[in-house]
């Protein structure tokens, strides 16, 4: 489903941006961060400042009553250029800790986030978006500037 370029931006990526709609379509937006397993994108329900039971969670709620969910992954450059995003449509599930993959998500998310391996993601849900159609248009490899803004 991911071209080569697709999969390297998307796995490169640090942060996306997981939309979601409630049953009766309210959109609904909040920045994620993600990692691929398998060719499936997973994130975390991870610990909140406030206690609160992970199936409260306003995306979650959406998920399990919508499980049509997008991901966004984009970067912006002041030379429009360079500006590029993917965008997947796909299918959320939320794993609980006993679901067969939920040991190997949490693995691919440690692997690539340092601040995870503190965190008790083995006893907490994980979002994991089956991709149905994948969009993207532009550059798709995240441009680095100096100091003046220029691309290195």
């Amino acid at each position: 489903m991911l071209d080569a370029a697709e999969r390297a931006y998307l796995a490169a990526a640090r942060v996306a941006r997981l939309a979601t709609a409630d049953a009766d379509g309210r959109p609904h937006a909040v920045p994620i961060c993600f990692a691929l397993h398998d060719d499936a994108i997973v994130t975390p329900i991870d610990e909140k400042p406030k206690p609160n039971d992970p199936h409260a969670l306003r995306r979650v709620r959406d998920i399990e009553a919508n499980p049509r969910v997008a991901v966004l992954v984009d970067h912006y450059h002041e030379n429009w250029t360079h500006l590029g995003w993917l965008k997947i449509h796909g299918t959320a599930t939320i794993q609980d800790p006993d679901h067969d993959q939920h040991s190997a998500a949490v693995t691919a998310l440690r692997t690539k986030y340092d601040q995870y391996h503190d965190h008790d993601l083995e006893t907490r849900p994980i979002v994991h978006v089956t991709p149905g159609s994948v969009h993207s248009w532009g550059e798709l490899e995240p441009v680095t500037t100096n100091a003046d803004g220029d691309k290195e």
